[in-house]
């Protein structure tokens, strides 16, 4: 008979659930020899079960916080992400290295979905992968329930927040949803966070007291500057611009169309590109995604927001803005996406002003109006009169307005717990005249999202235009009282080169005057026009002698 074969040690075993275990669990689970002191700053509060709320930059190492901690903590963690991508790319990473994880979505077969119900029954050292709507869904609670999950973390928390740059609705059920299920303590992570969206986020998850670990949102190897290119000059500096710079790298553009456009300029100059947006079958994002992916492609990915988001390629050479995006906060955590690996990386923002009409025009799309409000207002209080329920798409089509539309309103009204969502139907609990006064008073609150939106847009052309380090406008953007100059980006190289010349004109200076002499002054370079017309006399002699000769 052969020897037993000894199971292998889990890194974990026999750990405490605190620091220095969680230090062991990095390294020997997840491959990181040393955490950022922020990371450790997050870890110590969470395993002690206090509310964290953490902003760090994109590449930081957000997700290890709770990954970490899961492997600590007796009891399931539940991780909330707005996009079902990312959670399929992060349930492969994590099966990588063998930590214990389900996914829940809507997207299951239903084989599948059993088996993660099976095991999230079962409890223990889990974590759980799902998203907002999966979450409060009446088929998954008892589950959940009979789970006692630990800790709920909330994975890009910034939307959340109305104040933020990327509002989702169903995220403002999650503060509710926590304390029903008991959930003990809670984790908020996110890269852009200004301190207006901080205190939203923690109002809205309900966290008490939290720890707030904040660094700057800017890294030290990303070289940030602004090129001011309008109209269709815009296609011949990103030409060049791309054909200079090292792939891969991320061009962002606001419009499925703008994306079109240039992915077919770029394929035409034998540029090699892919492009991603919402409106491609999901077929070719998929194709997409997976070519800009690999290793050993150069890609450059031409894509909307929509692209990005969780996708962990650590050489992003550069990130190109093709167009101004709706706000620094979404510029910042887009442009985050370049040099994961901590090497040099380019940060471009081709600036236009006629861009902002597009973000005002997205804007108006995405919030709903006084006039919107007061509709679905009207319309739910119908409906209560008649005690009935109602679905978001009845809800809609009774207010005319649009779907996304009548599901904030529902949203922010369940917030002040005058409905409430059974089975996706949505159902009054206050009496039909209380909707009414609310539904006024939400139009006046989304009049003042507004102005904030209008506000943030402002900020693009500010930074396109200032004068001053780049790094320095974004950390006091995101609330930093005197944050030191970058020294990479376009401005502050610009300074340096200037402040060189001078110093290298007061040295000459000097010297003569040491030695007794004049001053030596550089003349002026002659301009072009001076030179153009003996260049012109020579073209004619050159003609004449031709016509000579022809005759």
């Amino acid at each position: 008979m052969g020897r037993r074969r000894r199971k292998k040690r889990r890194p974990e075993e026999g750990l405490e659930a605190d620091l220095a275990g969680a230090r062991v669990v990095a390294r020997e689970r997840f491959g990181v020899r040393k955490l950022h002191p922020e990371q450790a700053q997050a870890l110590e509060a969470v395993l002690a079960g206090r509310d964290t709320l953490v902003v760090l930059p994109t590449g930081f190492g957000k997700s290890l916080i709770y990954q970490a901690a899961a492997m600590l903590l007796d009891r399931p963690v539940i991780t909330v992400s707005p996009l079902i991508a990312l959670m399929r790319d992060q349930e492969r990473k994590l099966r990588g290295v063998g930590a214990p994880v389900i996914r829940l979505d809507s997207t299951l077969k239903a084989t599948t979905r059993r088996q993660s119900l099976d095991r999230l029954r079962k409890g223990g050292k889990l974590i759980v992968l799902t998203t907002p709507e999966t979450l409060e869904s009446e088929a998954v609670r008892p589950y959940l329930e009979e789970a006692r999950p630990g800790l709920l973390c909330v994975d890009e928390a910034h939307c959340i927040s109305e104040w933020g740059h990327d509002f989702r609705p169903a995220y403002l059920r999650l503060g509710t949803e926590r304390r029903r299920l008991g959930i003990p303590s809670a984790l908020a992570l996110t890269a852009t966070a200004t301190p207006r969206v901080t205190d939203d986020i923690a109002e809205r998850l309900e966290l008490d007291e939290p720890l707030v670990v904040r660094a700057p949102p800017h890294r030290k190897n990303l070289e940030l500057s602004v090129q001011i290119a309008p109209g269709n000059l815009k296609y011949e500096v990103a030409g060049k611009l791309l054909r200079k710079l090292p792939r891969p790298g991320i061009v962002y553009c606001a419009t499925t169309k703008a994306v079109d456009e240039l992915f077919a300029a770029l394929t035409r100059a034998r540029i090699p590109v892919a492009r991603y947006h919402g409106k491609m079958k999901t077929k070719e994002r998929t194709a997409s995604q997976k070519r800009f992916m690999k290793d050993d492609k150069r890609v450059v990915m031409v894509a909307t927001s929509a692209f990005g988001m969780g996708i962990d390629k650590p050489n992003i050479r550069y990130i190109v803005h093709f167009q101004a995006p709706g706000s620094l906060e979404q510029y910042v955590q887009e442009a985050g996406r370049a040099g994961r690996d901590g090497k040099r990386s380019r940060c471009v923002l081709l600036f236009d002003p006629a861009d902002l009409e597009i973000q005002e025009f997205l804007q108006k799309q995405s919030r709903p109006t006084g006039s919107q409000l007061r509709r679905v207002g009207r319309a739910l209080a119908a409906w209560a009169a008649d005690d009935k329920t109602v679905t978001a798409k009845e809800l809609a089509l009774s207010a005319e307005v649009p779907s996304n539309i009548a599901k904030v309103v529902c949203a922010q009204l369940e917030q002040l717990g005058l409905v409430e969502l059974e089975k996706r139907r949505w159902r009054a609990r206050a009496h039909p005249a209380e909707l009414l006064t609310s539904a006024e008073d939400l139009a006046e609150r989304f009049e003042i999202q507004r102005r904030e939106d209008a506000r943030r847009l402002r900020a693009l052309p500010d930074y396109a235009r200032g004068e001053g380090c780049r790094s320095v406008f974004i950390r006091r953007w995101f609330g930093e009282d005197a944050p030191p100059r970058c020294g990479r980006c376009d401005r502050c190289k610009l300074e340096k080169k200037v402040s060189r010349a001078a110093a290298d004109m007061v040295e000459r200076a000097e010297r003569a005057a040491d030695a007794g002499e004049e001053v030596p002054v550089r003349p002026p370079k002659r301009s072009a026009p001076d030179s153009q017309p003996k260049r012109r006399r020579r073209r004619r002699g050159r003609k004449r002698g031709r016509r000579g000769r022809e005759k």
